[in-house]
């Protein structure tokens, strides 16, 4: 439904097409009929607060029931509007449009529209759109709208009648009638002229000015950012074909460890939990595509479409890539960068007020990369646009800031690519570099397997969608050298190195001297270039100042090589054109590149002086953890890296980075970097030995059980506890990367271990011979602490010397396990006594689920010799094995905390029979689980007889 629509400057009467009869009839619609939606609302449930039955004037509402302020009343409403706000409600004088029933509505009703709230925006977005969009209807389509209009009024005032209490099927039917008299009437040309007249009148206010201009400029800019160039510090022509049109890819987002689809980020109303977040928090490590989503969002804007949830619904995007902000406030933004010919048809005093009027969104990218003033100008967005939707990118350690202007946000966790899109995303990249369809899927399936094989080491950064396009970038441009990288580090050094060899042949082609001697000189700008980006990263600017630039400059001049050139090779460039001629401004266009650069003038300081002082002694960086990643890699690429040096990295990393002893896939990916340097292996052990516990469970991701399994296996080293937990749902089979945790943990170690398997305790007859002997063998090794799951006769041996035990949760299937339990737990408690005498018996609890054949003799069954909490679980009791299982529970033991009957078919005269058999054995509870349904009064009876508390669950 787009196309142009001519206006009525540009028609002669008798010239309007059945398109503009039809358009004009849906701008009536909107305009005349949701005039008298919003208005019938408002005056409405203005008569229910204390206004003299709706006859206050809101202007005397706001000032004096309200207590606002003038000032505060000045700035929320201009002159016109005002003046109409000063009549009485009910009066004719009393005239407003759309767009002030709307702010009237929300400002001065206030929660009281809350149920209707988001059909009354609805019903406002309509009109903007029909009033800033060249819409192009036909008749079929005309009556569609229509009923989809009829539809939201009725919603809106049916709404409006349960919360006053009443019946508006009057005004209901009303405003139905009209719309559909609307349709059916025949409309002569000159009743399109004056609807068009009134339309281009329309377009003159200032919204509507803003949103007409000020798309069209937004979206021209906008169509400048298409690209998603990998290689940030090459120019974008290079990669003019990595269009978001053709490469981009979804990519995986969360919140509180539940998948958010990436087309519903603006839908905050789906992340609700105590209230609807306005900021959107999209936080991520470095490459994990927070850009490429910013500029996906941007692209979905300006061509319209629906994909997006809500997004449609945006009067105006208002974006900013915070390394670019260099005002001090948003007015000055918006008429300086990014609205300069719009902002011109405004005096400034009123950018701000029209704007929060409207439907904007704000995409803020990169707040971690914010300057000073960047950051003033968020807070000031936070503050004015209370109203406004609010989506900012930033690294995970820069989103406590955002958090706390914000106190109404969510933060959405970005993790890159799943392995079903890294495929997706290195085909549509191979699309581009090899039309042949042949061809590309050869290379497609080549790439792909060296992914999975020669660089399985980089498996967790591949799900970086920045790490993969540098891969594929190399992979394209030679294939045996990329297979040498293994880490980030190396990666990154491959790239540079690409970089360096095509600048030095370009400068060679310029006639410059020959490739050999151009390659140190090159080199050694790299350096000084590091330098800078080491000294900008301690301040946390990633634009160069001009003294900054002409000094890198310099050294271009001094060594005969072009310095535009080299300039742009590795930062971004841009031009300006001043009186005194060209202006070039330099910037490093990601911060992964300065980090990186910083870490190569590190790393050459580091091989003069043989140590981290005195360059890192005083460090005080936000992004030291990148830095020492690269830092690592580097010294290990160039043979520097001593025990000494290893040993300062770990203790700089953990003195300057808060909470980071137990974050193990940093410490995994400092050994990844070091490419297995015993050195680094040694210190990660340290760091793993003098760590408190690890909790490994079921539901954690592959990858981070997986990272677990490799620091356990490659340093030798263990937490002091290790907790690992299989949720009932799941089979430990089916965990390969958590059942190797279990055998690590199992072999001689310091470690204790808590393991919980739910499954192997609740399912009657399942065994698992496998994990019996790791079991067994924690048990004799005497670090088993608790334990739940199936108990074999071995682990029943070892239970005796188990003195660290201290809750059991086991399912016992055979009698002659039970028996040796029973031995063990006696033998077990003497040894104890006899060892420190003073001591109590660690075994606290203890519950048994006796998954045994009921045919089985109760006089057969042992006695156990256990005084604390214990627990006995059955399963299956019907009445005519009641008295079997008394029997056997007076047997087994004479004192209960509890026993629990789970999935008994069993009635009431049963359990009678069971507590009259169990009459001398001291219960104090009893849960009975069963499909026998049971008068409360006759449970309550009985237990009150027996003296044990029945509970019964049907």
């Amino acid at each position: 439904m787009s196309g142009a629509w001519m206006s009525p400057a540009n028609l002669s009467l008798g010239n309007y097409t059945k398109c503009d009869l039809c358009f004009g009839k849906y701008f009536k619609a909107i305009n005349q009929f949701g005039k008298v939606v919003l208005n019938s609302v408002f005056l409405l449930l203005y008569q229910t607060l204390d206004t003299n039955g709706g006859t206050l004037p809101v202007r005397d509402y706001c000032l004096y029931k309200l207590n606002w302020s003038g000032g505060y009343f000045n700035r929320a409403y201009n002159s016109s509007e005002r003046q109409i706000l000063s009549k009485v409600p009910t009066s004719e004088e009393f005239v407003c449009d759309v767009s002030l029933l709307f702010k009237i509505t929300n400002q001065v009703l206030g929660n009281l529209t809350e149920p209707i709230k988001k059909e009354i925006r609805d019903l406002k977005n309509l009109r903007n759109t029909v009033a800033h969009e060249d819409l192009q209807l036909d008749e079929h389509e005309l009556a569609n709208l229509i009923e989809e209009l009829k539809t939201l009024c009725h919603i809106i005032l049916k709404g409006t009648g349960s919360l006053l209490g009443q019946n508006l099927s009057n005004i209901i039917s009303e405003v139905e009638n009209g719309l559909q008299d609307l349709l059916m009437a025949k409309m002569e040309n000159s009743d399109t002229e004056m609807y068009l007249e009134t339309l281009e009148n329309f377009r003159q206010e200032k919204q509507s000015k803003m949103i007409s201009e000020g798309r069209r400029e937004l979206m021209n800019v906008f169509s400048k950012t298409t690209v998603l160039n990998p290689c940030s510090w090459m120019s974008d022509h290079a990669f003019k074909d990595f269009t978001v049109e053709n490469v981009f890819t979804s990519l995986k987002l969360a919140v509180s460890g539940r998948e958010v689809p990436m087309n519903n980020i603006l839908n905050t109303t789906s992340f609700k939990e105590r209230f609807v977040p306005r900021m959107v928090i999209v936080r991520g490590v470095m490459g994990a595509g927070k850009t490429s989503l910013y500029r996906y969002l941007l692209q979905q804007w300006c061509t319209h479409s629906s994909a997006v949830v809500g997004l449609m619904n945006v009067d105006i995007v208002i974006a900013m890539e915070m390394r670019t902000v260099k005002c001090n406030s948003l007015v000055q933004f918006l008429r300086e960068q990014l609205l300069k010919a719009t902002s011109q048809l405004f005096s400034e005093s009123d950018i701000i007020p029209v704007l929060q009027d409207l439907n904007v969104l704000f995409l803020i990218d990169g707040m971690d990369e914010a300057t000073k003033q960047g950051k003033e100008v968020v807070r000031e967005i936070v503050n004015k646009f209370t109203d406004s939707s609010i989506v900012v990118t930033a690294r995970p350690e820069f989103t406590l800031e955002l958090m706390q202007m914000a106190e109404d946000h969510v933060v959405l966790q970005l993790d890159g690519f799943s392995k079903e899109n890294q495929r997706k995303y290195v085909e549509k990249i191979f699309a581009i570099m090899y039309p042949d369809q042949q061809q590309r899927a050869q290379e497609t399936e080549r790439f792909l397997r060296f992914k999975s094989g020669a660089c399985a080491s980089l498996s967790n950064h591949l799900t970086l969608p920045l790490t993969l396009a540098l891969l594929l970038i190399l992979w394209c441009d030679d294939t045996f050298k990329v297979t040498t990288v293994t880490n980030a580090s190396r990666l990154y050094s491959m790239i540079y190195e690409v970089c360096r060899s095509k600048l030095t042949t370009r400068l060679e082609a310029m006639g410059a001297e020959h490739g050999a001697s151009l390659k140190p000189k090159v080199r050694r700008w790299q350096v000084e270039l590091g330098q800078v980006a080491w000294h900008m990263m301690c301040e946390d600017v990633l634009n160069l100042s001009l003294n900054r630039a002409n000094r890198l400059i310099d050294l271009c001049e001094k060594d005969g090589i072009d310095a535009i050139q080299t300039m742009s090779t590795f930062l971004n460039c841009t031009t300006e054109q001043t009186l005194a001629g060209t202006k070039y401004n330099f910037s490093f266009h990601h911060s992964s590149g300065q980090e990186f650069l910083a870490a190569f003038y590190i790393c050459e300081q580091v091989a003069i002086s043989g140590s981290f002082t005195p360059i890192l002694s005083q460090v005080s960086c936000s992004r030291l953890l990148e830095l020492m990643m690269y830092v690592t890699g580097l010294l290990k690429q160039s043979n520097l890296l001593t025990p000494s040096l290893a040993s300062d990295i770990k203790n700089m990393m953990i003195s300057k980075l808060e909470n980071l002893s137990n974050d193990v896939e940093v410490w995994w990916r400092l050994l990844v970097e070091a490419e297995s340097d015993p050195a680094v292996w040694k210190v990660v052990g340290d760091v793993i030995n003098h760590t408190d516990k690890w909790v490994i469970n079921s539901w954690d991701s592959p990858e981070l059980t997986k990272v677990k399994a490799n620091l356990l296996q490659k340093t030798g080293a263990a937490p002091f506890l290790v907790v690992i937990h299989v949720q009932y749902t799941t089979m430990l089979e089916d965990c390969p990367e958590l059942h190797d945790i279990l055998q690590l943990v199992a072999q001689e170690g310091k470690s204790k271990v808590k393991l919980y398997l739910d499954r192997h305790f609740n399912s009657s007859k399942d065994q698992e011979e496998e994990v019996e002997a790791l079991v067994a063998k924690m048990l004799c090794s005497n670090r088993l602490v608790e334990f739940k799951g199936h108990f074999g006769y071995h682990s029943a041996m070892q239970l005796e010397r188990a003195t660290r035990t201290e809750a059991l949760y086991i399912r016992v299937t055979s009698l002659g396990t039970l028996a040796q339990l029973c031995l063990s737990l006696r033998k077990h408690r003497r040894w104890k006594t006899k060892l420190w005498s003073s001591r109590k018996w660690n075994l606290k609890s203890l519950e048994l689920f006796l998954d045994i054949d009921t045919d089985i003799n109760p006089e057969d069954f042992p006695h156990l010799n256990y005084h604390k909490r214990l627990v006995v679980k059955l399963t299956g009791l019907s009445d005519n094995r009641a008295k079997w299982v008394g029997e056997v529970l007076r047997r087994l033991s004479n004192h209960y905390t509890s026993i629990i009957l789970q999935e008994s078919y069993v009635s009431l005269a049963g359990v009678k029979v069971l507590l009259d058999t169990t009459a001398r054995v001291s219960l104090k509870e009893m849960l009975i689980i069963t499909d026998q349904p049971a008068m409360t009064e006759e449970v309550q009876t009985l237990a009150e007889k027996s003296g044990v508390n029945i509970r019964w669950l049907v």
